[in-house]
């Protein structure tokens, strides 16, 4: 393996562990950007496997406008978070959001597509996009890199971490 190809993987393998233990903490807003991620993800693996497609497209024509703000903002985050790595970061959190799906996806096996399709209707049947980010707070995803909640942090008397 060339220096340069090494070099890069020890790169990336750096960033994703700096991204798991570096995170500041995320604002109710921000932690609502990491729910709609996470219900995006688990909505476009579903399509992908169920053959969802005309679902999913629905949901994005849907809620396009908030979609895409979200994932400027979410975008910014890492940003502000990780500088000039933000952008690798980003990326990096997106796929393994995706790939955390897919895992579900494959221990849930023949039941996955039982278990997701039903999101489509409850999804395009939400009255606003605000509802959207409530919607996928409920999901209760376990994301394999989210920051904590400053709520969480601000409460906890042990805590000696400022708020950022």
């Amino acid at each position: 393996m060339s220096r340069l190809l090494a070099a890069a993987y020890g790169l990336v393998a750096g960033t994703l562990f700096g991204i798991s233990v570096a995170m500041a903490c995320a604002t109710p807003h921000e932690a609502a950007m990491f729910d709609v991620a996470g219900l995006k993800s688990e909505l476009m693996v579903t399509a992908l496997t169920c053959d969802a497609d005309a679902q999913y497209d629905a949901f994005v024509q849907r809620f396009r406008t908030i979609l895409l703000a979200d994932d400027q903002e979410l975008a910014g985050y890492f940003l502000h978070i990780y500088g000039r790595a933000g952008q690798a970061a980003h990326d990096a959190y997106i796929t393994n959001v995706a790939n955390r799906m897919s895992e579900v996806g494959v221990s849930e096996g023949t039941d996955f597509c039982r278990h997701h399709l039903i999101l489509f209707p409850e999804v395009l049947a939400l009255g606003s996009p605000a509802k959207l980010a409530l919607f996928a707070a409920t999901r209760g995803y376990v994301e394999p890199i989210a920051p904590p909640s400053c709520a969480i942090i601000a409460a906890d008397p042990r805590s000696t971490t400022a708020r950022r």
